[in-house]
């Protein structure tokens, strides 16, 4: 195979530092990194094959949970006693394929789905591999790169910043069905004929994803309006129906004069049954209010639950000794008159609790939205996500304290959840707020909490993943920008370049990621420089796989790694040529050998200095004429 270092480039002055194929920042030896293969649980066969082609930092992993669960304990406590013999350091790489901290996972149908049982379950692996990692890794705070989505999320192209559009504007949104727990619509951008539109305009509208979203909330509140509106219509007409029977009304006429009834069995059956009927409906219809009411309140924003607070006031008020089990067994022995009453009483309450209901969300004067069933996956998935990486942080820190791994939170490419940056950051810095809270409920003081947090959660700043949001249209400038706006949060590098179209995993300086003022942007920031120890880890897969050989000499000389301390830079000596000479012909001939050296040098190729020449080219394996 024919690698492309050995196709000529001209003849610069080789002793420039620039020479060669230099992205412009050098990183020495020592702190450049690669990760292992993740499909495999011998990472000591790959760790020792990495560290044999000169690497000095290496990140064990594993695809899945299975493969990681495939790695004996004693494999980790070899992986640290190989690093130190090495002198080479190692970072791990949490499972990436049935890792979701939000707890929204995929199921057998192929939806995904939300429960805290996923949830739970992901947080006990995590804990467990934040244990691998201190197992590997004793002696020091070992990051543990953790993906921050493992789900689709929001997409974003980029705005037209003139026209006043946000930078980040949506294309395609991700929503959950809070109810169900169920990810099961998108919402895109969509013309909508609306005849208000239509009769000022002529046009129709353009809906953003997010205005699409309301549309869809707003839709299902009114449904469930209208859905209660006619079950209590229908309600209304049977305690009518019944009210009105001639029976009862001339029974409940001599109930009040206290004259006797005197009702034969089959009219006191007929009576029974309806009061039964009206009521059954009523407790439907009363416990589908609920129902409602519960959605209302539990997707709503604060200040419209102060209104609903109030509303389930006055319905807890009015309906007070109507409810209780003593009343509803001694109900059917109540005079008729008091039934009725009762039945009437009740349905006034539903009626004006409903209409308030409505007025809450229908009020022009306040314009509030109706109950977020349907909600951005980002917003649904935060809280839970980051209560995952703050219970695993903390479990970090409880049992390890200075020595704790770190809960380093990985950027995940465009299309997945939490890929913008701000999204991103904001992720991070509410694990971090519910480690403080979970660390003062333990005892610890606000700072020491603050503190805490900061050094057990961080992020891993990974490039590649950044440089794919380029085929939505971001430029350059965005990416370094992002870097910028997350430089004090990263606690670990992941490089790897691409075109910005896959995450192709190519070796730094292969591809169009701007490597250089990424890294430039992580010294300003304190990340990267002459005392820093942050990890550098390059994936690069995607190239081993593809093309069969170690990248590390690319590496080499895509950083300029120093040769020796003093001077001197891999870039500058990658093109130099071999120490020794090729010889045209047979210069010393095979007796010379024989009368002085012994057996001679028969075996020995012409071209350094042997008897016979080859009959087939070394290089290419073609027959020599």
């Amino acid at each position: 195979m024919v690698s492309y270092e050995n196709f000529y480039e001209g003849t610069p002055y080789s002793l420039e530092g620039g020479y060669g194929g230099f992205i412009g920042y050098r990183l020495p030896v020592s702190q450049i990194g690669t990760s292992l293969r993740p499909d495999t649980a011998a990472q000591i066969v790959e760790a020792t094959n990495i560290l044999n082609q000169g690497f000095k930092q290496i990140e064990v992993g594993a695809i899945n949970s299975q493969i990681l669960d495939q790695i004996p304990k004693q494999h980790f406590k070899e992986i640290n006693r190989l690093t130190k013999l090495t002198g080479a350091k190692a970072s791990m790489h949490a499972p990436i394929q049935d890792i979701e901290a939000s707890g929204i996972l995929g199921e057998g149908g192929g939806g995904s789905r939300f429960s805290e049982l996923n949830r739970e379950i992901v947080e006990r692996k995590l804990k467990d591999t934040i244990d691998k990692a201190h197992e590997m890794n004793p002696d020091i705070a070992t990051p543990v790169t953790i993906h921050s989505a493992n789900m689709p999320g929001t997409q974003y192209i980029r705005g037209d910043i003139e026209k006043g559009e946000a930078k980040f504007k949506e294309h395609e949104l991700v929503a959950i069905n809070q109810e169900t727990g169920e990810v099961n619509r998108v919402f895109r951008e969509e013309l909508r004929f609306y005849p208000e539109t239509i009769a000022t305009t002529g046009k129709p509208e353009l809906y953003s994803p997010s205005r699409q979203l309301k549309v869809a909330n707003d839709s299902q509140w009114i449904n469930r309006v209208n859905e209660l509106a006619s079950f209590k219509k229908n309600t209304d007409e049977i305690i009518e129906g019944f009210s009105s029977q001639p029976a009862i009304v001339n029974a409940i006429a001599r109930e009040k004069t206290g004259e006797p009834i005197n009702l034969s069995k089959n009219e006191e059956n007929y009576i029974g049954q309806k009061i039964s009927k009206a009521d059954i409906f009523l407790q439907n219809t009363e416990t589908s209010f609920r129902a409602m009411f519960e959605q209302a309140y539990k997707y709503s924003d604060e200040d419209t639950k102060k209104e609903l607070k109030k509303l389930a006031e006055e319905w807890t008020e009015n309906l007070r000794g109507y409810r209780s089990e003593d009343f509803a067994k001694n109900f059917i022995g109540q005079p008729l008159s008091a039934q009725t009453e009762i039945i009437q009483l009740r349905s006034n309450v539903l009626d004006n609790a409903l209409v308030k209901l409505d007025h809450i969300y229908d009020d022009p004067t306040k314009k509030r939205d109706a109950p977020q069933v349907f909600k951005p996956v980002e917003e649904f998935a935060i809280e839970n996500s980051a209560k995952t990486f703050a219970n695993v942080a903390w479990h970090s820190y409880d049992k390890y304290k200075d020595k704790a791994p770190i809960v380093s939170i990985e950027n995940l490419y465009t299309g997945m959840a939490f890929a913008k940056p701000e999204d991103f950051k904001k992720l991070v810095h509410t694990a971090r707020d519910k480690f403080v809270e979970r660390a003062k409920k333990s005892g610890m003081g606000e700072e020491e909490a603050r503190r805490a947090a900061e050094q057990v959660i961080g992020v891993t700043w990974d490039v590649g993943h950044l440089n794919m949001l380029r085929k939505q249209g971001f430029k350059e400038e965005d990416l370094v920008e992002a870097t910028k706006l997350l430089g004090k949060d990263i606690r670990h590098v992941h490089l790897t370049d691409n075109f910005g179209y896959s995450d192709s995993h190519l070796a730094p300086g292969m591809g169009n990621v701007p490597i250089k003022k990424h890294l430039e942007a992580l010294e300003k920031a304190g990340v990267l420089g002459k005392n820093s120890d942050t990890m550098v880890i390059n994936e690069i897969g995607g190239f081993v796989n593809q093309f069969k050989q170690s990248p590390f000499p690319y590496m080499l000389e895509a950083f300029g790694s120093p040769v020796v301390a003093g001077g001197g830079y891999w870039n500058q000596a990658v093109w130099s040529g071999g120490n020794y000479m090729q010889f045209p012909s047979a210069l010393f001939p095979d007796y010379h050998f024989q009368s002085y050296g012994g057996l001679g040098f028969s075996s020995v190729p012409r071209e350094l200095g042997g008897q016979m020449s080859s009959e087939r080219s070394r290089f290419s394996g073609a027959q020599n004429s």
